[in-house]
């Protein structure tokens, strides 16, 4: 069922372009205005070369974007120059990066209904562009229907959150009952099967890593 999933979502739309990149020149930008002990006049960027022991005009290089991926020996200097770890050089590089933040409207998400199964899956993820991505979206399921065998890939997780209704779930040959604001994950790479057993709709949230389309 998941490659059906992965399938019919991916056949709704084209691929964004994959833009998940550090922003160093922007991270860099924002360290020397906030290390700067005069308000509003970032540290010079001369005195950080000359600090980094790097040559100016290859910073400047680096700051404006120029250089989209600066060598790990000078972006560890640098870090060191301005007073911070080269994690947190890098975190504030993805953050600076707006391709990293991603808001997903109603436009944006997609939307399969399977009437033979009894359940529909609506996204709240866009495709994914990398593994680090994963899946997050929310599913229903009609009262008293039994959902086929699932099984995910190697490695793979599952996390539930159920909303409305109770699930049984079987995993593995054990059978496991989960109710109304209960969640529960699982290595998805192990045969599992889902039924509604209520006499309700059920509505859950549903995350996988990784995503599945």
């Amino acid at each position: 069922m998941y490659d059906d999933i992965s399938k019919d979502l991916g056949a709704q739309g084209p691929a964004k372009p994959a833009r998940r990149a550090p922003h160093w020149g922007g991270a860099i930008r924002s360290f020397l205005a906030e290390k700067s002990d005069t308000p509003g006049q970032p540290i010079p960027v001369s005195r950080l070369a000359q600090k980094a022991k790097l040559n100016e005009k290859n910073l400047h290089n680096i700051i404006a974007g120029r250089v989209r991926d600066p060598s790990s020996d000078k972006l560890v200097r640098i870090a060191e120059a301005l007073g911070v770890s080269f994690s947190q050089l890098a975190a504030r590089a993805m953050a600076e990066e707006a391709g990293n933040f991603h808001v997903c409207g109603y436009g944006d998400r997609g939307f399969v209904e399977y009437p033979q199964h009894g359940m529909s899956i609506q996204t709240f993820t866009p495709r994914a562009r990398g593994h680090r991505d994963f899946f997050w979206g929310r599913m229903t399921i009609k009262a008293f229907h039994e959902l086929r065998k699932w099984q995910f890939r190697e490695n793979s997780t599952v996390g539930l959150f159920l909303e409305t209704g109770t699930l049984e779930i079987v995993y593995g040959n054990k059978k496991h009952t989960l109710h109304a604001n209960e969640a529960v994950y699982f290595d998805a790479g192990v045969p599992h099967k889902i039924k509604n057993i209520d006499s309700i709709e059920a509505k859950l949230f549903i995350v996988t890593s990784p995503s599945l389309f």
